[in-house]
């Protein structure tokens, strides 16, 4: 109760608008609310809405319009928000480049960001000036901004710079460079599925008003005639238009809060790592045997349908039939769901992994950067790598382990980068840096893909939305004509008494 009373809480939504960035105040919300009420109230009126019908509209209107200011404040503040992002990202590997010195960085990108940005970036720089007892001062003073930009783009180039910085190295240019063109090619891919997902969010907003917009006008036509003026005085009507009206309020606001795009900038929070954990562990325990007590219920339902055929009970004994094949093949599904989400989360993990190693690479050997990459992956990769290095370190000249690297998903470009990895932990330190330059080119493809599931995965739902105004207004229009047939017969049947 506590939560809801916050939810709804005016207070509370003026502080969640104003760490957004936005002045907002109690006449703002009044203003907004006294219109989208106006716009409801306008719409109910036009569908000839009793005055209790309007007022239960009205009521739902209100419970829907905190979560939708929310919404559209909160979309603003993602794309304000990746705005900030990118000019920091940038910027900061170019700037390092300068004098490779991480105060200097960040003193130089203080200047040329905004907003919550330079607010962050002030705090780390804060923390480097007034800080004398921190023996890892420039990463604590780097995780401030990290903290507040949860990216994995920001970590990567941390970790870059960081540990430029700390071996004083001078052959830093090539792996800096790699890591910029990831940064910018990564930029643009973020732009592109902005617009599209802009472009969607518009489409079906304006699906659903066309559905509004069309039922008025079906209402419009009719009641224009003297002989149906009347059929919208139906308790029939009138429920089902209510209904009607309340799901595409629903649905728009469900559209505005789910397609706010936030998943692109705070990457570092998509990962389920204990649903993950769950499902590698169901995996690996192998394709399950039928159990005695799942044979049992099978045998009794089977039993049960048969004994019900007999009898004639037909769907009695298709329910028994369909529910004895639901339990016989429960576990084999669960075990063929748990592999499909794994193989998923692997290719989308997968090139962001390579990334970490490729980077890793200007200054540890191939084993030894796959070694410290552990702690940055889920449960599934990690339990992989685990497996690798342990056989990679048998026999560090064979192939062997890195072409078996998760043989058992269907990873076709991971095996081909491991191959990779194999080729530069056997080759002359002369030939490594084309060979990385060529992995982090052949990874660029990877992640595209990935990110594509990943933003297609993020939005999964959204777009079977469309399909609600459509089927809403189809089950509106059937009843409308219903309550208009059925007012006409009364009144032939009152014609015909008389």
């Amino acid at each position: 109760m506590k939560d809801l009373i916050k939810r709804y809480s005016i207070r509370e939504l003026k502080n969640d608008i104003s760490r957004y960035g936005f002045s907002y105040s109690t006449k703002d919300f009044l203003i907004e609310m006294i219109v989208i009420i106006g716009i409801v109230l306008f719409v109910a009126y036009i569908s000839r809405l009793r005055y209790r019908y309007m007022l239960a509209l009205v009521l739902i209107a209100m419970a829907l319009i905190p979560p939708l200011i929310q919404a559209w404040f909160r979309q603003n503040y993602n794309i304000r928000r990746f705005t900030m992002l990118s000019d920091y990202l940038s910027n900061i590997i170019p700037i390092f480049m300068q004098k490779t010195k991480i105060r200097y960085t960040l003193g130089e990108l203080f200047d040329i960001t905004s907003g919550l940005m330079k607010d962050t970036i002030g705090k780390a720089l804060d923390y480097l000036d007034n800080t004398v007892d921190d023996p890892d001062l420039n990463r604590n003073a780097l995780k401030i901004i990290e903290d507040e930009f949860p990216n994995s783009r920001v970590k990567s180039a941390h970790k870059l710079i960081l540990s430029i910085e700390a071996s004083n190295s001078l052959n830093y240019e090539d792996v800096c460079e790699n890591l910029y063109d990831d940064i910018e090619k990564w930029i643009k891919r973020v732009y592109t599925f902005q617009k599209d997902l802009k472009n969607r969010r518009t489409k079906l907003l304006i699906l659903c008003l066309a559905t509004l917009f069309m039922n008025s006008v079906f209402v419009y036509f009719y009641v224009a005639n003297d002989y149906f003026i009347g059929f919208t005085e139906s308790p029939v009507y009138q429920i089902s238009t209510l209904i009607f009206i309340a799901i595409i309020l629903v649905t728009i606001t469900v559209i505005m809060i789910r397609l706010n795009g936030e998943w692109l900038i705070n990457d570092m929070t998509y990962r389920k790592d204990e649903e993950l954990r769950r499902k590698y562990i169901l995996y690996k325990d192998g394709q399950p045997k039928a159990r005695i007590v799942t044979i049992l219920v099978c045998l009794i339902c089977v039993a049960g349908g048969v004994y019900l055929g007999i009898i004639n009970r037909i769907p009695a004994s298709f329910l028994c039939f369909g529910i004895a094949l639901m339990v016989f093949f429960d576990s084999p599904a669960r075990y063929h769901s748990a592999y499909k989400s794994l193989s998923k989360n692997l290719t989308i993990e997968f090139p962001v992994w390579l990334r970490e190693i490729s980077l890793a690479l200007n200054s540890y050997t191939v084993l030894n950067a796959i070694e410290n990459s552990q702690n940055i992956t889920s449960y599934p990769l990690r339990k992989e790598l685990r497996k690798f290095l342990d056989e990679a370190k048998k026999d560090p000249t064979s192939i062997r382990p890195y072409n078996e690297f998760l043989s058992e998903f269907d990873l076709e470009d991971a095996r081909s980068s491991m191959k990779v990895l194999y080729a530069i932990q056997n080759i002359g330190k002369e030939d490594v840096k084309v060979r990385v330059s060529n992995l982090i080119l052949r990874n660029q493809e990877m992640l595209d893909k990935a990110e594509s599931i990943r933003n297609n995965d993020s939005i999964s739902g959204i777009e079977a939305l469309g399909y609600v105004p459509v089927a809403v207004f189809s089950g509106q229009m059937l009843i409308s004509m219903f309550a208009m047939f059925t007012y006409m017969m009364n009144l032939v049947s009152g014609a015909i008494n008389l």
